[in-house]
């Protein structure tokens, strides 16, 4: 299916959801591009800005750990409206029993659209722009207490997931709280810890071990992507992560053009979403174990 193709297939979209008007078909496709063009610009001063201070850094890995979206419209949802946590179409507001508020402005993310083939025979996907809406813009305005695994299983579900063999060893731990060792495949964790202490150290640990093995890469290589993949898994799972420090971001990424900048962000999505997913999957083992303990919140 081509472009045109696609404009056939969204016939019952050619009339204006704000106008209500009927669209010719020149006019729903030209509104169409329109919508795009002002995305990707918005995509572009969104990355910009999202590694421009260490503020706006932080609201990146936040929408990236609320979400699991794309690089992409993670960097939409932080430029547009940081303090988001739940989003929804108008639609699926509307069929849950809620409405959005009159006035509120939607927030762009884009979706993938229908695959076409392009003039040298490689495939490409179009990607049109989709509008939601958080929950504080609409009358219900509140998505409740948020629920997070307990600390106890948070640690549990991260050791088990990790792909490398961890030791409680104060002497090869060194100066660090835990260590990443390369040659063997181990990490080393200081004993007596606190439990929140242990998840950011591990995490960050594992990020690097996943990342020295994927991309056989030297630890101060990957250090800058894995201290921010374990930010997003402490958002994620509910662990203080107000003190990480990224004052030197935009010294990270300075030079950087904004698809490179992406593209970096990526890396840290990768290692922080495999991670995530790993853990998961010990979540519902744990879960299945002890039902009457499912959902329990911190």
């Amino acid at each position: 299916m081509n472009e045109y193709d696609e404009i056939i297939s969204k016939k019952g979209e050619y009339e204006s959801a704000d106008k209500g008007e009927k669209l010719t078909r020149e006019e729903w496709l030209l509104k169409k591009e329109e919508e795009r063009t002002e995305a990707y610009q918005m995509l572009d001063e969104g990355t910009d800005r999202a590694v421009s201070n260490p503020e706006y850094f932080r609201d990146y890995l936040d929408a990236q750990a609320r979400f699991g979206y794309s690089v992409g419209n993670s960097v939409l949802v932080a430029y547009q409206r940081p303090d988001a946590t739940s989003l929804a179409t108008f639609d699926a507001y509307k069929e849950a029993g809620n409405s959005v508020k009159r006035g509120e402005s939607a927030i762009i993310i884009l979706e993938p659209g229908n695959e076409y083939t392009r003039s040298d025979g490689s495939k490409g996907v179009n990607m049109n722009v989709k509008k939601v809406f958080d929950i504080s813009q609409t009358e219900n305005g509140s998505t409740g207490e948020r629920h997070t695994p307990d600390l106890k299983s948070a640690i549990k579900a991260l050791v088990i997931s990790s792909p490398c063999d961890i030791i409680i060893d104060d002497e090869k731990a060194g100066d660090n709280l835990a260590i990443y060792n390369a040659e063997r495949d181990t990490i080393y964790i200081r004993q007596g810890m606190e439990g929140e202490d242990i998840f950011r150290v591990l995490s960050q640990e594992i990020a690097v071990s996943c990342l020295v093995a994927k991309a056989n890469i030297e630890r101060e290589d990957c250090a800058f992507t894995a201290y921010s993949a374990s930010y997003i898994l402490c958002e994620k799972n509910g662990i203080d992560n107000s003190a990480y420090n990224f004052d030197k971001v935009a010294e990270r990424f300075e030079g950087l053009e904004s698809k490179d900048i992406r593209e970096e962000l990526g890396k840290i999505r990768e290692v922080a979403m495999d991670i995530s997913k790993n853990m998961d999957r010990q979540f519902e083992k744990m879960e299945k174990s002890h039902p009457e303990k499912s959902g329990e919140a911190r």
